[in-house]
């Protein structure tokens, strides 16, 4: 069963997407701010990871970077997504080793799409 870590400040997004998550069959952590995040990533091994970018204690982008620093692109994927259309931001996540950036609010069919991409894409 794949493992998810969400970190999400946002308590009913993180809410609704834990929920499509565990619906779909995965297990499901998640952090409230980049901080905890980054301990909770230092802590377990995790198949995919999805931040927010705008977070309490550190970025979502401090996340991308500090996750890169300890494991490699193949061990865990790293999903970014913001209410942010910025190029900037979409270039500066993948820049620092995210996978993928969906723009919030996503619709539920396309975030599960890039979960199941970005989880068994290396299967297939």
């Amino acid at each position: 069963m794949k493992e998810i870590l969400l970190v999400e400040d946002d308590a009913l997004y993180s809410k609704i997407l834990s929920y499509m998550l565990e619906n779909s069959g995965f297990i499901v952590d998640c952090a409230s701010n980049g901080m905890q995040g980054m301990e909770m990533a230092d802590a377990k091994k995790y198949d995919l990871i999805i931040t927010d970018i705008f977070m309490p204690l550190a970025s979502g982008l401090d996340l991308v970077s500090h996750v890169r620093t300890r494991c490699a692109v193949d061990d865990c994927k790293v999903l970014v997504m913001s209410i942010m259309s910025s190029d900037y931001y979409w270039s500066e996540s993948i820049a620092r080793g995210a996978n993928d950036y969906l723009k919030k609010p996503v619709k539920a069919k396309d975030f599960m799409q890039t979960v199941k991409r970005l989880l068994y894409a290396a299967a297939a």
